[in-house]
């Protein structure tokens, strides 16, 4: 309930911080590009609901590629600013595994079961582990942190990747070799 809490309380907070922000990247995002700024992608979340992940777009065209803003946006992960409405209806959280695109989950699988006892978050343990060779990584192999933070959640577990997080994504530019 606590954790609940604090992702509602943290999701206005930084939302309302980050409205013009969010706004001012949505407008380039528009201008650059036709299209809706927000891109929805079907995930499975909690107990294996589906949901519609919001993100700033990145990519237009046939076959689809990373417009200029995009990959600004891209590169300081500021596409997710538009998850936190995820996160104030219930779909996400600011931790916990990766939602996954319902084609890679295999709700028959034990560990997929252990992990979608929680509320997928934007970041996780498993993003953590693999960080640049997340989406390389096969899900089998990346989803074991995920089963294993499902299993031993708890508040300072959250902090301290949360807080793992932030220093990361603070030197962020720095590891992609892109800023």
């Amino acid at each position: 309930m606590f954790k609940r809490l604090f992702d509602i309380f943290m999701a206005l907070v930084l939302g309302i911080l980050c409205l013009p922000l969010t706004l001012a990247l949505a407008l380039a995002v528009k201008l650059e590009s036709t299209g809706p700024a927000v891109h929805p992608s079907l995930r499975v979340g909690k107990d294996g609901k589906l949901f519609h992940y919001f993100r700033l777009r990145t990519m237009a065209g046939d076959p689809p590629q990373k417009t200029a803003v995009g990959k600004i946006i891209g590169n300081l992960s500021l596409d997710e600013l538009a998850v936190f409405w995820n996160i104030l209806t219930g779909d996400l959280s600011f931790v916990g595994p990766r939602p996954e695109i319902p084609e890679k989950v295999d709700l028959a699988d034990p560990d997929w079961q252990i992990i979608l006892t929680v509320r997928p978050g934007i970041t996780g343990l498993g993003l953590l582990k693999y960080l640049d060779r997340y989406n390389q990584t096969e899900v089998p192999q990346r989803i074991k942190p995920d089963v294993y933070y499902a299993l031993n959640h708890s508040l300072w577990f959250d902090m301290k990747l949360l807080g793992k997080t932030f220093l990361l994504w603070l030197k962020m530019g720095h590891l992609k070799g892109k800023l």
